[in-house]
């Protein structure tokens, strides 16, 4: 069974971080030390930014940065079409969330519709790895209306809006190194931001609030990346641009083989960080039947992002669940996560293109 996702570690990585592990283990500094230093400075390069704060998810990296913009009673937009984390973090802070349709990318104008003068934050998710080509046009809106914009780039390491990567478009990012990550700590977040203010903040949050003079100064909490984690992450970032460049490869080689049989792929509008390779089905192509068959001669295909957005969820219930979101609807009920990760052969790539096109085509959809 070929399945849509492993995190596969090659025997270089795993050398270096056990290495590293028993030098940080005989040191004995377990958080905040020199690799999570590492991991920083790599991740803001990566980013274009002057900061990067590791912390100990990017749920936590979220919640900072709500609390920086000081979103207490106060409304932030974010899509509906996203993870639980994007809003969870913003009630967490104190903040009111309105949410916004969007499927893969955001609806300009129901965005642009409710920014009205009590929202202080908009939140762009980069779905996958894919940036809105409306991105310039909601850093526009935002500066106008005078709020912050905040990426949830967790799906987005190495994406690029044309030459511009994530991370770097607005008044700061949240990056998750989850286990299912291009790049992972395991459990992990980093916070990319230009902003002096938000570093300094960002610290004293993720240490309990501790300003290192003996003061707790804010409600923080135990949200430290550990050394090891870093580490982990570290290594993997030693192949990062190879491996961006062979996710990106496998991407297209689908759009290529694929295009036209019953699936539509979106058009990058830049590079891709290859966390998902998404692609929506032609109306009539039932996606729990295709994935009967699809699994039936050996490939698993992966949940959607997602199959259900916010206005769906009941935790959620409070939000603006009543509104229309059709974007979203569609989006959720039509797309498909193609297997993809980095070291992923040609020959799994091959059996997963053949596999795919006889299935759609056993689904009565023709072959160009």
């Amino acid at each position: 069974m070929i399945p849509p996702f492993t995190a596969a570690v090659p025997d270089d990585e795993i050398a270096t971080v056990l290495a590293a592990a028993e030098q940080i283990m005989r040191a004995g500094r377990l958080v905040l030390g020199a690799h999570t230093e590492v991991l920083e400075t790599t991740v803001a390069v990566m980013a274009g930014t002057r900061y990067a704060i590791a912390v100990n998810s990017g749920s936590t990296a979220l919640e900072i940065i709500y609390k920086t913009v000081d979103v207490q009673g106060r409304t932030v937009l974010m899509p509906t079409n996203t993870n639980y984390a994007t809003a969870a973090a913003a009630l967490a802070a104190g903040a009111q969330v309105q949410l916004y349709d969007a499927g893969l990318y955001p609806d300009l104008a129901d965005l642009e519709r409710r920014l009205t003068g009590d929202v202080s934050a908009v939140v762009v998710v980069h779905i996958g790895g894919y940036i809105t080509p409306d991105l310039p046009q909601i850093m526009q809106l935002c500066e106008a209306a005078g709020v912050a914009l905040i990426e949830d780039a967790a799906h987005a390491h190495g994406s690029t809006f044309g030459d511009r990567p994530a991370g770097g478009f607005g008044y700061a990012a949240a990056f998750s190194l989850f286990a299912t990550k291009v790049v992972t700590t395991g459990e992990g977040g980093v916070i990319t931001t230009d902003d002096p203010d938000l570093d300094r903040l960002a610290r004293i949050y993720r240490n309990q609030g501790h300003d290192g003079d003996g003061r707790h100064v804010v409600w923080g909490g135990s949200w430290r990346m550990t050394e090891l984690g870093a580490v982990l992450g570290s290594a993997q970032f030693d192949h990062f641009d190879r491996d961006l460049i062979q996710r990106r490869a496998v991407i297209d080689r689908y759009i290529t083989d694929l295009s036209g049989i019953g699936l539509e792929f979106p058009v990058p509008h830049g590079q891709v960080s290859g966390h998902k390779c998404i692609a929506l089905l032609n109306y009539g192509i039932e996606r729990d039947h295709l994935r009967d068959k699809v699994s039936a001669v050996g490939v698993e295909l992966a949940r959607g992002v997602y199959e259900q957005p916010l206005h769906r969820q009941p935790v959620f219930g409070g939000l603006n669940i009543g509104d229309s979101f059709p974007a979203a609807n569609d989006f959720a009920d039509r797309h498909i996560c193609l297997p993809l990760w980095r070291g992923m052969t040609d020959d799994i790539v091959d059996r997963v293109i053949k596999i795919i096109r006889t299935s759609v085509a056993e689904a009565g959809h023709k072959l160009p």
